[in-house]
């Protein structure tokens, strides 16, 4: 189990620190809470106490997925589905690990590019059945489809190695997203 706190989220109101000191510190700086130890007794408390529910405990490992063109750098010139492949990684315990890299089966086939067609956003899905994140520069009409099925992130980083630092500082950003109960309140997220 990683625990983490959501700069995103995080107001700097101090109340996690004052009940888990041990744990967590304010950083003054950067305006947050910091886990310093994520396995003090006291961590379950301060996340049930935080009001912005910011600190998150990860227990699962997940799938991403990252389309490219050219193995290296994010799709850089078009809708995440007209990628020629997806490199697929898994996040578990902070780290991001390369699994492997799938083709697009619609990208082959779809000479006419029409955005927003179901049928690319079927093929597109079919291929990516255990991801629950897909990555892109942009996203087409067919994110209303995708959405339900995962938690669509935009990234304007270029290189796919920046690409995985980004995911790795906002991995409670994407947690949050995916959880959400109902998948038709899902929102596409910008990750900076």
């Amino acid at each position: 189990m990683t625990v983490l706190v959501d700069k995103n989220r995080c107001v700097g109101c101090g109340i996690c620190t004052s009940i888990c000191s041990d744990g967590i510190r304010l950083d003054i700086i950067k305006g947050y809470a910091l886990i310093v130890d994520g396995n003090s007794e006291c961590m379950d408390k301060a996340r049930r106490a935080c009001p912005q529910e910011a600190i998150t405990e990860i227990n699962e490992k997940l799938k991403f997925a990252i389309g490219t063109d050219d193995k290296k750098t994010v799709k850089p010139d078009d809708h995440v589905g007209m990628s020629a492949f997806f490199h697929i990684f898994e996040y578990s315990d902070g780290e991001m690990i390369f699994k492997e890299k799938r083709e697009n089966p619609k990208y082959k086939s779809d000479e006419t590019r029409i955005h927003g067609d179901p049928g690319k956003a079927k093929a597109t899905a079919s291929v990516l059945q255990d991801v629950d994140v897909l990555i892109g520069k942009m996203m087409g009409p067919n994110i209303v489809r995708l959405k339900k099925q995962f938690v669509c992130v935009i990234v304007r980083e270029k290189e796919i190695s920046h690409v995985i630092d980004i995911i790795k500082e906002n991995i409670c950003t994407v947690l949050h997203e995916k959880n959400k109960s109902d998948s038709n309140e899902r929102r596409g997220i910008l990750l900076k």
